[in-house]
């Protein structure tokens, strides 16, 4: 990176109150910035799309249409990416028809595997746990198809190889390499030893120039990287991952994984029925989180573009389009004592929700069907960059003793700005887990998925108030 560009970078992020950009431990854009010129490299993530043929294993599934897909691919297309990310589980039940259905959608939006531009937009994709067990699920496929050899040409794993290179058009390998504009990605299908994979980056290590750490690579798996295949590739100081299977929401900071000297991060599901997924969240007052219903269904994925010094992840929603966040920004080089994407480094520097100026709780005490504190929470978004995941609620009666909980705030999964109900969280706590007492004192506090909290907003409740 040239003098003058370092120097931008540093005074635009100290400027964001963002740290200094010197010792590479910035991760979140400044409000409103994006990186100056156009990227080297840039890719979409997807994972987990799930499409389901109707329940005769012969037409596409009323319920599970490929629409989302599409939606995503659309605007991969749009955003003029390279290539796209799917980490596997595209056939819900293991069906060749399953996955003619992403190969439909694919050609339908990026045809012959070109642009509209006409530049080639490469396929790196790899199958997941539900692409090869599709004998299993419920035995739908054994019930769909009583005869065997009719079963067979239904599930791709009777022929994974001549499957994959009929529907993809490409020669079907258990690990993969490949390159896009000089930028190298490493594939395993699900079901492969990952020390195939861990094999095949060290054998094309001089080759890709990997221990130079001039250029980031990507591993590209359904599960995530385990200890033997993270001990292997320690030496490689710039490889990212990226793996799909466990559905968590990409609103969730906790997403990224550090158990390496590479980070790995997870990527949301993006099939019809939605990504509800909550994963870890941090820091909650030693409480059950509540209302995951909250959360809202979301299709999501990440849209990845590379610059020479700085890896930036865009999340992505497509259900109802739009961004879940601040970008993610990984600056490449040397790292100090902390990666940058380390949890430790994070929770420094992810910020804190607060709630508007002048909100106030919405207190009521419906006595149906039984009688209730209902508690209504304004959205914490007075703090426009940082996401609130949750509510700390803490209500203490006259007695000295103090309830605690920890609420999913409303459309957490959902694009800021399209939260349902003004984005209003409610709690009902029944008035049998009340501290005893006439008079309570209820503060929320807005939280981060890390844990980071911001001011609380406070009430009073009588019981007198209440009836019965």
């Amino acid at each position: 990176m040239d003098l003058s560009r370092k120097s931008f970078l540093k005074g635009l992020f100290a400027s964001a109150g963002l740290g200094a950009f010197g010792d590479w431990r910035v991760f979140a854009a400044p409000d409103g910035w994006t990186p100056p010129g156009a990227p080297e490299l840039s890719f979409g993530v997807i994972s987990d799309t799930h499409l389901r043929t109707s329940a005769n294993g012969l037409g596409r599934g009323k319920y599970w249409p490929d629409k989302y897909l599409v939606a995503a691919l659309e605007y991969f297309r749009d955003q003029n990416v390279d290539a796209v990310v799917n980490c596997g589980d595209m056939a819900h039940r293991g069906q060749v028809l399953e996955q003619v259905f992403h190969a439909e959608a694919w050609q339908k939006t990026f045809p012959d595997n070109r642009a509209p531009d006409g530049h080639a937009v490469e396929k790196l994709f790899v199958n997941g746990n539900h692409d090869v067990e599709g004998a299993g699920y419920g035995d739908f496929v054994a019930k769909a198809f009583p005869d065997p050899g009719e079963r067979a040409k239904r599930v791709l794993v009777s022929d994974m190889a001549a499957n994959w290179e009929r529907i993809w058009g490409e020669p079907y390998s258990p690990v993969w390499h490949k390159t896009v504009k000089g930028y190298h990605f490493f594939g395993r299908h699900h079901g492969v030893d990952e020390m195939e994979l861990a094999g095949l980056v060290k054998a094309k290590e001089k080759e890709c120039g990997l221990s130079s750490g001039k250029k980031p690579f990507f591993l590209v798996s359904h599960v995530r990287p385990h200890g033997a295949l993270n001990r292997a590739l320690r030496p490689y100081k710039k490889g990212v991952a990226f793996f799909g299977h466990w559905h968590h929401s990409a609103a969730n900071w906790n997403n990224i994984y550090f158990w390496s000297s590479f980070p790995a991060i997870q990527v949301p599901s993006c099939e019809p029925r939605g990504c509800r997924g909550q994963g870890e969240c941090a820091g909650v007052a030693k409480a059950k989180l509540e209302g995951a219903e909250n959360l809202g269904s979301a299709r999501q994925g990440y849209l990845v573009r590379v610059y020479g010094d700085m890896l930036v992840i865009s999340r992505r929603e497509f259900g109802l389009g739009g961004s879940l966040g601040t970008d993610w920004i990984m600056p490449f080089g040397r790292y100090g004592a902390e990666h940058p994407f380390s949890k430790a480094e994070l929770k420094k520097r992810i910020g804190k929700p607060q709630f508007r100026k002048g909100a106030k709780l919405e207190i009521s005490a419906p006595d149906t069907p039984a009688p209730a504190l209902k508690i209504g929470i304004p959205l914490a978004d007075g703090a426009p960059g940082v996401r609130c995941y949750a509510y700390d609620v803490e209500v203490a009666g006259d007695r000295g003793k103090k309830l605690l909980k920890s609420v999913f705030a409303v459309g957490g999964n959902l694009p800021a700005g399209r939260e349902p109900d003004g984005g209003v969280t409610s709690l009902s706590i029944p008035f049998a887990e009340l501290p005893k007492g006439g008079r309570l004192s209820i503060a929320v506090r807005p939280i981060t998925s890390l844990g980071t909290s911001g001011e609380a907003v406070s009430a009073t409740f009588r019981r007198s108030a209440a009836k019965g």
